[in-house]
């Protein structure tokens, strides 16, 4: 039998000492190694694959090609992806596998793989896949893979109400997730049991399917969530994890791949590359009242969350304002490219790239100010949104006041003035978010909680949710140790581990803390009840504690009945319908940021001088540690504005796999971040609260787009503003 033991939760110092152990450093020398070979082609059939000669070196176990795999596909809404390819989709997609007893026998091993392909056209641009004469699908031959539509409100007599209207197409980049550890996974095997040991937003959605493979097999998986070397949306399912336990189980050996950074980069994830094209229509006192936008977005290769990210990007951000008529399209288009992937903000930020935008010119159009623009037109307290969302709290108006107050100090004390060649600027932008998403079905947006006693009395609370490194543990911490009247050291946690903790929807979407908190205040209040009824039969004073009352139990054989079981299902939301119209939240929070930048004329560069961060979450339940999800997802959001990108030349071939060319932030260029909440309180929150993850990164790229134009009157409608693009916007003037 393998021995599952969870491994032991990592703190805040582990992390930033150095001391967590992510997949990577639990794997023991002498295990088998795994490596993949992976196509120079953007798109190509694979006519054959000799393993003769790769079989024959020393050291080299076993070879899987795509028979190995057929008919199995992985796709949260199209199963379109497959294990190893005989039809390659992008340049870096997996064709076959070897397993080795060492590096250098894997590397020799795929290197002695005879395959041969026959080219076929291919699209690196969505304009180009929507042409293509050859489909990248054959089951869509247009190459879109999903179509949305919707238009609530009667547009027809709100546009008649419009006097002025602001519109553009903007365009996003493809941004690597660039998370910590590249991806890795390690399987342990004992005869049909399979434990894959890998970092995932999922363990238990990913048993669940991978079972139902293993299955054909004979074998069972369960899944293992160690320290979790970072992840925004990218650690789902993935080809990897199959080929590695298809190989543990043939081999009856542990197996472990740990990719390098260059082929995490080319057959990893990204953000979702957009075309939106989008106009707001306003009356002449300033009221918002009509939207079109449309969508093109480079779903990649294959589909994954794709389909969901384009309903987010068409129609999310229309909830922050009262319009009273809205129409939205949009297409998911396969293309050559690296398959896309839900990244922090689900497509969100694309489009609040595009509105913050048509906000504030539409504010100068009528000469009001942007702040006021936004008090007039955004959603409050009591509200349905355009869309159906029912908001129960806002704090907006004072994270709009903070903003407002700290530019207008910014101005008068900073001392930064334009001059000739240097430019400075001020901007914001607002946001609003869900806590969690039943846009698919609501049945299955839960959270569970266990809690039982150890054999030496100690508590274990068990969730099925995971730590991403954003703080999770600490809050389930802080809420048991609240509920439960205990000290750490106390009790311990298990967090992602199906072996032994409940079933648990995923880490995604701004939920975790929310729903595992609820789950966990109720699973706290059935244990205190249990540990009540046993006070008498144990000999103890009523007000024996908590503590007191588990380590006895435990020494008397009493622990079964202090058992506790809780589930937190949300009220009150339902699944959005096929145009994204419902109540597909318990809360919605609120930010505005704001920037200072200066802008230099001879070389396009932007600096951000101040950043200012003001957030509606919520009860904080653990300040530090949102106030770091604030700063990291402003600094992320720098990122995705200025500088990420993925440089992909015309054969499909990525040009910038690793960071010394993907210019990713780093702290020592980042500017001063001003991080304020919000006091309110959300009646559906546990202790108020709300969420945190996602909002901070939504707005940056908007907020520093008018910044930019503030200093030089030049919209940006392409990201990142790079200093090319920036000085092209200021010296190419169309004729």
């Amino acid at each position: 039998m393998l021995d599952m033991t969870p491994p032991k939760i990592s703190t805040i110092a582990d992390r930033s000492t150095g001391r967590a152990r992510y997949t990577s450093d639990l794997v023991p020398a002498g295990t088998t190694l795994v490596g993949i070979a992976r196509s120079p082609h953007a798109h190509a059939n694979v006519l054959s694959i000799d393993t003769s000669k790769a079989m024959a070196l020393p050291g080299v176990l076993d070879v899987l090609t795509p028979e190995d795999f057929s008919g199995v596909a992985l796709g949260h809404h199209i199963a379109d992806e497959p294990i190893l390819t005989d039809r390659v989709r992008y340049v870096g997609e997996g064709v076959a596998a070897v397993a080795a007893v060492d590096e250098a026998a894997m590397i020799a091993g795929i290197a002695a793989l005879d395959i041969e392909y026959e080219v076929l056209p291919h699209a690196i641009r969505v304009d180009d896949a929507l042409a293509l004469d050859r489909p990248i699908h054959d089951n869509f031959p247009d190459n879109v893979a999903r179509r949305f539509a919707a238009e609530p409100g009667d547009w027809d007599a709100e546009v008649k109400r419009v006097t002025h209207w602001a519109e553009g197409t903007f365009e996003t980049a493809a941004v690597p997730h660039a998370y910590l550890e590249p991806r890795a996974c390690l399987v342990r095997v004992d005869g049909n049991e399979l434990e894959l040991v890998s970092g995932t937003h999922a363990p238990s959605m990913l048993a669940d399917q991978y079972n139902k493979i293993a299955a054909v097999w004979g074998a069972t998986v369960e899944v293992t969530t160690p320290d979790m070397g970072g992840s925004f949306g990218a650690k789902w399912e993935h080809p990897t994890h199959l080929v590695c336990l298809s190989f543990a189980h043939r081999l009856q050996r542990d197996v472990a791949m740990v990719l390098p950074r260059r082929d995490d980069m080319i057959a990893g994830r990204t953000r979702i590359a957009m075309r939106i094209f989008m106009r707001i229509g306003a009356t002449a006192d300033g009221e918002l009242v009509a939207k079109q936008t449309k969508v093109w977005a480079d779903n990649g290769a294959y589909s994954l969350h794709g389909p969901s990210v384009l309903l987010a990007a068409s129609v999310r951000v229309d909830n922050l304002y009262k319009f009273s008529a809205v129409k939205a399209e949009g297409q998911l288009i396969y293309t050559n490219n690296i398959p896309s992937e839900c990244f922090r903000g689900f497509g969100i930020p694309q489009s609040a790239f595009a509105q913050e935008q048509l906000v504030d010119e539409l504010a100068r159009k009528l000469d009001l100010d942007p702040v006021e623009m936004r008090r007039r037109n955004a959603v409050g307290e009591g509200d349905t949104s355009v869309h159906g969302w029912e908001v129960t709290s806002c704090g907006l108006e004072d994270c709009l006041d903070m903003v407002r107050d700290r530019i207008q100090s910014h101005r008068n004390d900073s001392g930064l003035v334009s001059d000739g060649r240097f430019k400075i600027g001020y901007g914001l932008a607002a946001v609003i978010h869900c806590v969690s998403n039943s846009g698919h079905d609501e049945a299955t947006d839960i959270s569970n909680i266990i809690i039982s006693v150890d054999p030496d009395g100690t508590i274990c609370v068990a969730s099925g949710e995971v730590e991403l490194g954003a703080g999770t543990a600490e809050v389930l911490q802080r809420t048991v140790e609240r509920e439960l009247d205990i000290k750490r050291g106390q009790f311990r946690f298990v967090l992602g581990h199906t072996s032994t903790g409940p079933f648990g929807r995923g880490s995604f979407a701004s939920r975790t803390s929310f729903f595992m908190a609820h789950a966990a205040i109720a699973g706290c209040k059935i244990f205190s009840e249990n540990c009540s009824k046993l006070v008498d039969d144990l000999g103890l004073e009523t007000n024996a504690s908590i503590a007191e009352i588990a380590k006895l139990a435990a020494q008397k054989g009493h622990a079964e009945s202090l058992k506790a079981t809780a589930q937190f299902i949300p009220e009150n939301v339902v699944a959005a319908d096929d145009h994204g119209y419902g109540n597909i939240a318990s809360a919605y929070t609120f930010a505005v940021h704001g920037a200072c930048v200066k802008v230099d004329t001879l070389t396009g560069k932007t600096m951000i001088q101040q950043y200012w961060a003001a957030h509606d979450t919520g009860t904080v339940v653990n300040y530090q540690g949102a106030v770091g999800q604030v700063i990291g997802g402003v600094i992320q959001g720098i990122g995705m504005a200025l500088s990420e990108t993925t440089a992909v030349a015309e054969n499909g071939q990525l040009l910038n796999p690793g960071y010394l060319d993907d210019r990713v932030p780093t702290f020592p260029g980042m500017p001063n971040v001003d991080v304020h909440f919000a006091a309110t309180f959300d009646k559906n929150g546990p202790m108020g609260a709300k969420t945190i993850g996602e909002p901070p990164v939504i707005p940056v790229v908007g907020c520093i787009a008018n910044a930019i134009y503030d200093a030089v009157e030049e919209r940006q409608y392409t990201l990142p503003m790079t200093p090319e693009q920036v000085w092209n916007s200021l010296n190419t003037k169309v004729q």
